[in-house]
């Protein structure tokens, strides 16, 4: 069974390597003051696997910023170190208007803090959750925003492997919600395939449960799951038992609700293809 990320999707439903040296800006950690760097550190604003994300505030401009904490404590097992300084690595190459952007890296003895874009908007999650349903005309929009982040991305040959609602933030621009691609805890820099299990369970693709091998067609997938998850309010494949979800996911067992447009339900279909080579968006394909 594939393993799932640090946040599953438990609210829908039921070493010796050294960390390496991020940055020279270093401090004696976060003290009662709840400063760090030139940031005031305020509430928590989400929780990851090795820490809390706190709201910063810069002392200097004044702007909001998030600040994700990476407890070393937390940083036991090499795989651990691993996952950090690649997901550090590929968020100081990334550079898209559809993906967090990462200002700063603090390295303490305590903990690394990575100082990134503030989302007030908070997670795609809650605002499905809070319109029960996302209208189709709103939910393309967002639609064809992930697809451009996830295009950039595959364009400079990084996966994600965990795309879901909770790892979309919403930014408020003037001309309305702007999203933005976050959590790179499980992405990967390759130009074939790999074979890690990894992901949250609802949004697996087959491949991955078949630990088949897997590539760039992975996010496709979560681009089906997401469409139908936000414009249907629940994943197109749900069940009580996670091996009835695999199972679902495995035969593409769903049911196309019916206020889908015809040109919905296609891109729905088109995307969770069980084949990867026949899959919309698959180079191969």
């Amino acid at each position: 069974r594939a393993r799932a990320s640090s946040r599953a999707s438990s609210r829908r439903h039921p070493s010796s390597s050294k960390v390496p040296q991020f940055s020279r800006n270093r401090n004696k950690g976060m003290t009662k003051s709840t400063t760090v760097g030139q940031y005031v550190v305020s509430k928590s604003i989400g929780q990851g696997t090795f820490g809390k994300v706190k709201l910063g505030i810069h002392t200097m401009t004044s702007e909001k910023v998030a600040i994700k904490v990476l407890q070393k404590s937390k940083i036991k097992e090499a795989a651990d170190v691993e996952r950090v300084s690649r997901e550090i690595a590929i968020l100081k190459k990334v550079n898209h208007d559809q993906v967090v952007r990462l200002f700063e890296v603090i390295d303490t003895p305590q903990a690394i803090y990575l100082i990134m874009e503030f989302c007030e908007g908070g997670e795609l999650f809650d605002y499905i959750v809070k319109h029960t349903r996302i209208k189709e005309t709103v939910a393309v929009k967002f639609f064809h925003q992930i697809i451009d982040g996830i295009d950039y991305l595959h364009k400079t040959h990084v996966i994600h492997r965990d795309l879901k609602p909770e790892n979309l933030l919403m930014q408020r621009r003037p001309e309305g919600w702007h999203i933005k691609v976050v959590d790179f805890g499980l992405a990967k820099v390759v130009s074939g395939k790999t074979w890690t299990l990894c992901g949250t369970p609802d949004y697996l693709a087959p491949e991955i449960i078949l630990n088949e091998g897997h590539d760039l067609a992975v996010d496709y997938w979560a681009l089906g799951v997401l469409i139908y998850e936000m414009t249907a309010g629940m994943p197109p494949f749900y069940a009580d038992d996670p091996m009835e979800v695999y199972e679902k996911i495995l035969s593409a067992t769903m049911q196309i609700p019916s206020h889908f447009s015809k040109n919905l339900s296609d891109i729905v279909k088109k995307l969770l293809k069980t084949y990867q080579s026949k899959r919309l968006g698959n180079t191969k394909g």
